[in-house]
């Protein structure tokens, strides 16, 4: 009897950390296919749990990486300070983090910056266009960044741990009732 109840309360000390397993994506800014009108000077990543210090992101256009000047986690937060404003462009973050259990996890977040202050000073071709093809990409990412989001192994286990827990529950007492007959 003793071992049945150690059991399971080595489950259940287990369990919680078996919940925070895997660290996703909450927020970023910008936001997956945002269409960024104004100066950015930093980009910020929030996460489900806390980032290690090994974590980090790159910045692309055109498959060209821009430099960050600091790239900071602290905490559930990932930061990025831009050495100067973006020009008008599509961009992709890259981030890569380790969660506190040790996991690594990728991830991309595309954006574009149309600022009005870059626009003036291209020719107004360009200051009118942005092709359709972008658009169809832009509104991809944005339902696949939900459907990653909405995906993600917390979601799922949140649903899954208090039903796991309930049938343990239910097979600990019939057992321990089964017992005592």
């Amino acid at each position: 009897m003793n071992k049945i109840l150690m059991s399971f309360l080595c489950f259940f000390i287990i369990l919680p950390s078996m919940a925070t397993a895997h660290t996703g994506l909450e927020s970023s800014t910008p936001k997956p296919g945002q269409i960024v009108t104004e100066h950015l000077n930093e980009i910020t990543l929030t996460f489900a749990g806390e980032i290690e210090s090994l974590s980090t992101m790159t910045l692309v256009m055109e498959g060209q990486e821009i430099p960050f000047s600091d790239v900071e986690p602290n905490g559930k937060q990932m930061s990025g300070t831009l050495e100067s404003p973006l020009e008008n462009g599509s961009y992709v973050i890259r981030w890569k983090i380790v969660g506190e259990d040790g996991h690594q996890i990728t991830g991309e977040i595309p954006f574009t910056v149309k600022s009005e202050e870059n626009t003036s000073q291209e020719s107004e071709m360009e200051e009118s266009q942005i092709s359709d093809e972008e658009k169809m990409q832009t509104e991809e990412t944005e339902k696949r960044a939900e459907s990653e989001k909405e995906s993600s192994p917390n979601r799922i286990m949140n649903i899954f741990i208090p039903i796991l827990t309930l049938a343990i529950l239910v097979l600990g007492l019939f057992l321990l009732f089964r017992r005592k007959r």
